[in-house]
């Protein structure tokens, strides 16, 4: 298969546009390795619109022919993983992966290889700037400016060192820039959040300097090319935030921000609606900021509010359906109400329906192996939490729809007692019946099956002072 493979790639290089053959010209061929799969396939994007599903062969390798490839961003999931990369017409890439380190050990050879290494080696740079940018978010604003300005001209330098040693494409020059200052931008969105307390951001325009944001000029909401692209999205969330204070503030004449509050988050709707034209990127706007909203908001009265706002703007019916889903289901998990039937996986493989477990109250709480930070940091919690808390169950549930191989292998992995662990034998239904739409919710239920809450976070300070009163 190595062999065959190889071939294929040579063939595939060897024959380009020099053939006059247009059709030829608007290929692109993908294929590669994945080292410890967590399952069988991947699936091929186009922007959002799956092209294919591509499955591995008994060494781990796939091919995939593109018949007419459309210039733009493209993007790959595997076992719950994203990467985005850049196709373009006669483009061969081959991609090698483990999923043990997914993003830090993705490489890329062939043809449109060198633009895809710079873009996932910019990404892992970004990445690991995160927690620096974080601390540096305590400084004042001159200061926080000074270093910012510079780590992102940093970045810009590098980009021009590569275009001038490799031919690229406009495509590839815009994809780029806008990584770098899409990702710079949004820490000075997330800034004032930082470095002000809840009643100093009401006044926080007259501690920062006049041109701190002197790039929203220059912000397109209406960009096509990268209007799935996750450095747009994670400025535009921020950014909306940050627009919608200043009303929120006139309206309810608080003095402290209340984050959760409806006159707030219905402003933030508005905003969305009157400055986005782009009806994808609006959409995807309002749903996302809609679902944060339910997810979190304890106010039935608040949440029908929300609700409302946005069937009354979104343009989606796909949306549309979806939040009303969400809506109903977290109604039905309002304290006070059972806990749903849901049928468990334990590690022996045998099946039960997890309100039977609830024999005193219990903490369900949730990791996906997609996200191992948390995955790691919320067992630790619990351990810590299962020592102070005797009287108390604790319920680990794994959210993949993957073998169950790899489950089983992450647990041995990092030695995590197998007591109280388990993984849903229906997923994708149990997810949708547990409104499970982030990695850190957790529910806690009493002895009687009757939901506490149903969207803690055992990392918010609040946290042990539910539990002290089970």
């Amino acid at each position: 298969m190595k062999r065959f493979l190889l071939i294929l790639f040579a063939f595939i290089s060897f024959v380009s546009c020099d053939s006059n053959n247009d059709s030829i010209c608007n290929e692109a061929f993908i294929g590669g390795e994945i080292i410890n799969p967590i399952n069988d396939y991947l699936i091929l994007y186009d922007d959002s619109s799956p092209i294919d599903t591509l499955y591995l062969d008994k060494d781990n390798r796939f091919s995939y022919q593109i018949g007419s490839v459309s210039p733009g961003l493209h993007s790959f999931i595997h076992g719950g993983e994203y990467q985005v990369i850049i196709l373009e017409p006669n483009d061969s890439i081959m991609l090698r992966l483990n999923t043990l380190d997914f993003d830090q050990s993705l490489v890329f050879t062939g043809r449109g290889s060198k633009k895809n290494n710079y873009l996932i080696n910019l990404y892992n740079t970004l990445d690991n700037e995160d927690q620096t940018i974080y601390e540096i978010s305590k400084l004042p604003p001159l200061e926080f400016l000074k270093i910012i300005d510079s780590l992102k001209q940093e970045k810009v330098s590098k980009l021009t060192i590569f275009n001038t040693k490799y031919e690229s494409s406009d495509l590839f020059n815009k994809v780029a820039l806008s990584n770098i200052d899409y990702s710079y931008y949004t820490h000075k969105e997330l800034y004032p959040f930082r470095y002000f307390s809840r009643d100093e951001l009401k006044n926080r325009s007259l501690s920062l300097p006049t041109n701190f944001y002197d790039y929203r000029s220059k912000i397109d909401y209406n960009d096509d090319v990268l209007k799935d692209f996750y450095p747009y999205y994670n400025f535009l969330f921020p950014h909306f935030n940050n627009l919608s204070l200043d009303r929120y503030f006139e309206l309810t004449k608080d003095s402290v921000f209340d984050r959760n509050s409806i006159v707030y988050n219905l402003n933030k709707l508005d905003l969305m609606e009157k400055m986005v034209e782009h009806k994808g990127i609006k959409n995807n706007l309002l749903k996302y900021a809609t679902r944060n909203f339910l997810s979190y908001n304890k106010s039935d009265a608040d949440c029908d509010a929300m609700y409302e706002s946005f069937q009354s703007k979104t343009t989606s019916e796909e949306h549309s359906e979806y939040i009303a889903s969400l809506y109903n289901t977290i109604k039905r998990l309002r304290p006070g109400n059972k806990f749903p039937d849901v049928e468990v996986v334990n590690y022996k493989n045998e099946v039960s329906s997890i309100d039977k477990m609830f024999d005193k109250p219990t903490v369900v709480y949730f990791w996906s192996h997609a996200i191992k930070n948390h995955f790691k940091n919320s067992h630790d919690k619990v351990a810590e939490l299962k020592v102070k808390y005797p009287n108390i169950n604790f319920i680990s549930i794994n959210i993949n729809a993957d073998k169950p191989t790899m489950w089983k292998r992450l647990l041995h992995q990092n030695n995590f007692t197998l007591e109280g662990e388990f993984r849903f034998r229906d997923p994708d239904a149990a997810k949708k019946i547990l409104a499970i739409q982030y990695i850190n919710k957790v529910m806690v239920v009493d002895r009687n099956n009757m939901i506490i809450t149903s969207n803690a976070n055992m990392f918010s300070g609040d946290f042990k002072e539910l539990l002290d009163f089970l």
